[in-house]
């Protein structure tokens, strides 16, 4: 491997770090009554359709208001998360044409995000204004 090309993935290891370091201080800050209300800005849900680990990342194929789009985060934020799990997410960056040597694949659009956690509620088509019926 080239010396560029070392100092590329160099850089871009840390910069997706530094992008989810910053987004986890911002997301551990929720109390449990904003976990309660309307999701807050910047928290998106959506339904894991699909799970893949590979190299350093899981992929989530998810669907969020009926678009699927595929996410990468670290193995250790989606320990308790399977595949139909309603979750809530954060800190994303797109990456375009994104290629995934681990996969063998290029995805057109992979958003890797800081964040991401089974949504307590647990609704079960992935829409953040979705609102569970009330008991009668």
């Amino acid at each position: 491997m080239s010396v560029a090309k070392r100092g590329h993935s160099y850089i871009m290891k840390n910069a997706i770090t530094v992008v989810l370091f910053v987004a986890a201080i911002a997301f551990s800050g929720l109390s449990a009554s904003q976990e309660a209300q309307a999701p807050v800005d910047g928290i998106r849900t959506a339904t894991v359709k699909e799970m893949q680990t590979a190299g350093n990342y899981v992929y989530l194929l998810v669907v969020e208001e009926g678009k699927e789009s595929w996410l990468a985060t670290t193995p250790g934020f989606v320990t308790d998360i399977k595949e139909g799990d309603v979750i809530e997410y954060l800190g994303e960056v797109e990456m375009q044409d994104f290629h995934s040597k681990a996969l063998n694949r290029t995805f057109d659009s992979l958003w890797f995000v800081s964040q991401i956690r089974k949504r307590k509620d647990d609704a079960t088509d992935g829409s953040a204004s979705e609102v569970p019926a009330e008991n009668p």
